[in-house]
């Protein structure tokens, strides 16, 4: 008896022990939380996706957030004085777990401020977030659906109600329909067809809704648009396909992953087009060319793909500085798209409370609309629909090694190539193709 009492005092322990380590308030945990807050401090809540699929993505954003909670605290003095803690769950990429989530930060913790979680799954918290009248500010969001319903509930960042999700392309698109302008090679002519490798969520189609017609308007044909999982790893099919229509331009608007995956399979039966947007490239450029970080080699990362620039080293704001400050002395890069947006999130958040003297929502909105937030990557005024009705751009951007065969895995050789008014480099073109093996 005495023994068999020991061992259930020993489960008892062993239990709690559990349970206290997966609930405490330190630490990355899936479960919950960051730090504990104290009374008086300013709670922003969200979530992340920090396991599942497109993690890696995922994580980058979080650290954005976590570095732009840092900022906040420590350059801005927080939030109308009062510390900023950030609550957090993660959402496993998993949409049916979202709108629990969100109850819970806003009926059980009780947060002052909301983030959105990244990118489409955003959607299945803007009903949540509008049934309890609150405010959302997007990290990444890759679609215009929610403002459409819900209006200025949803602070969207990274989009305007003109392109919608391909609002992020707006300026690789004009790059190509400006050939004209920025070609320097007599014997090239303008590109003339596109394959677009699209996405099975709300943000391909508002990619084909917004981009395809604008290229068609401008003399490129799309002469293949097929959607797919965004984990999509058999390009076999796919690639045969192209070798077939011989596009232009191959367009591959997929996360990180994706598009390893893709241009691994490339790679692999030697196949490239003269022109080649890679959107996983623009997602992470600190990890494209690292292969212990998800990446490729340094030889094919660097290979002269396109995709969208949001760090631009012409564009002027104190924490595009503080952003790239850190990345280059942590990464040895310039920041990417995920760190960015997770950060200008947590930014536009405390800067506009901020200003408002206030975490209430029709305070925000009103000085979300009658001001312009000089943010990380562009600058932010909210329209009527609660998207990006300042003058901003996303640049084109571009690897480009001073020797693509001894190109090394730092990301300090990104440029922006588009618009001049931001290019610190030429473009490099067409694509060169693959090194022999």
């Amino acid at each position: 008896m005495k023994k068999s009492k020991l061992v259930k005092l020993l489960a008892l322990v062993l239990s709690l022990t559990f349970v206290l380590s997966s609930c405490g308030a330190g630490g990355d945990k899936a479960s919950g939380s960051g730090e504990a807050a104290g009374k008086d401090d300013i709670v922003i809540g969200s979530t992340f996706t920090l396991s599942g699929d497109v993690a890696h993505a995922g994580q980058m954003a979080f650290e954005g957030a976590k570095l732009a909670v840092k900022y906040v605290n420590e350059e801005l003095g927080g939030i109308n004085g009062h510390k900023v803690v950030l609550k957090y769950y993660d959402d496993e990429f998993d949409e049916s777990k979202i709108p629990m989530l969100y109850e819970k930060l806003i009926t059980k913790d009780k947060v002052d401020l909301l983030l959105s979680p990244y990118t489409s799954p955003f959607l299945a918290a803007a009903p949540i977030v509008h049934k309890y009248d609150k405010i959302m500010f997007t990290v990444a969001a890759d679609s215009y659906t929610a403002n459409e319903e819900y209006g200025q509930d949803i602070v969207n960042i990274q989009m305007d109600e003109k392109w919608k999700g391909g609002r992020w392309w707006k300026d690789v698109m004009e790059f190509f329909t400006s050939f004209d302008q920025w070609n320097t090679n007599p014997d090239l002519t303008a590109p003339k067809t596109m394959a677009i490798l699209n996405l099975e969520i709300a943000y391909g189609h508002e990619i084909e809704e917004s981009v395809v017609p604008y290229l068609e308007d401008h003399g490129i044909d799309v002469v293949y648009n097929e959607y797919f999982d965004p984990m999509e790893t058999d390009w076999t099919p796919v690639i045969s396909k192209l070798k077939q229509l011989k596009p232009d331009i191959v367009f591959c608007p997929h996360y990180f992953e994706g598009c390893v995956n893709f241009i691994e399979k490339c790679v692999e039966l030697n196949y490239s087009a003269d022109y080649m947007i890679v959107e996983g490239m623009s997602w992470d450029p600190i990890s494209w060319p690292k292969p212990d970080d998800g990446g490729l080699q340094p030889s094919i990362a660097k290979r002269g793909f396109f995709g969208y620039a949001v760090y631009k080293e012409a564009y002027k704001s104190e924490t595009k500085d503080y952003l790239a400050a850190y990345t280059k002395e942590k990464y040895n890069a310039i920041p990417g798209n995920d760190l960015i947006c997770g950060f200008m999130a947590v930014e536009l958040a405390a800067k506009a409370a901020n200003k408002a003297g206030s975490t209430d929502k029709k305070d925000l909105i009103k000085t979300l609309t009658e001001n312009t937030f000089d943010l990380a990557g562009y600058p932010y005024t909210m329209n009527e629909t609660g998207g990006n009705g300042a003058d901003f751009s996303w640049g084109v951007g571009q690897y480009i090694p001073a020797d693509i065969n001894n190109a090394d895995s730092n990301g300090l050789d990104y440029y922006c190539v588009w618009p001049k008014e931001y290019a610190n480099h030429d473009p490099v073109y067409p694509f060169p193709g693959w090194p022999s093996k």
